[in-house]
């Protein structure tokens, strides 16, 4: 009689020790949360999958409006150069010193930003990421504007010469340039 109850009871103790130890360690700050350390493995492989699911289960479907504009594609460099370059750099122009602190990395969109579907990458620019550097700009921008910011990362592979030195002459106090990032 004493066996029927232990298979359950050993089962109802083993979820709850895979629960509670995570929340346990967690709670004794025992998991070093700093931007400065190497994630683990758990962190490596499991993050990514997650952001990956979850951005491609929200983000819409539809085709950017403003593929190949040229005045789209203006448009987008300038709020990529206020915005963007500074974290994500772009093909032949680095990052700012403080994106090389960011945990994890910003990705470099000159090579893969144009694979990415664009739904995918209007949803993570309107809405960021947690947990990371990535801001929702949603609240500052329209959703127009980031179509055309969509355009413009893939356009990035294919960059002028102009528009490479545009690129690096980012505003290193912030201030604006023609972009208007106030929402309409």
């Amino acid at each position: 009689m004493k066996n029927k109850w232990m298979i359950p009871f050993s089962f109802g103790a083993g979820i709850l020790v895979t629960l509670l130890v995570p929340i346990i360690l967690l709670a004794l700050g025992a998991i070093n949360m700093g931007a400065d350390v190497t994630p683990g493995l758990i962190e490596k492989t499991l993050a990514p999958w997650a952001l990956d699911r979850s951005v491609e289960r929200r983000a819409p479907k539809e085709k950017n409006p403003y593929a190949g504009e040229p005045a789209a594609i203006a448009t987008g460099l300038d709020h990529y150069r206020e915005n963007c370059v500074i974290c994500h750099g772009a093909p032949d122009v680095a990052g700012a010193e403080l994106s090389k602190g960011i945990n994890p990395p910003a990705p470099s969109l000159g090579e893969g930003g144009s694979d990415t579907p664009d739904g995918e990458l209007f949803w993570v620019i309107k809405h960021g990421i947690r947990m990371t550097a990535m801001p929702a700009f949603g609240p500052t921008h329209s959703d127009e504007e980031i179509w055309k910011l969509v355009a413009f990362i893939h356009h990035l592979p294919a960059l002028t010469a102009p528009e490479r030195e545009s690129l690096r002459k980012r505003s290193p106090d912030g201030a604006q340039s023609t972009a208007t990032t106030a929402k309409r």
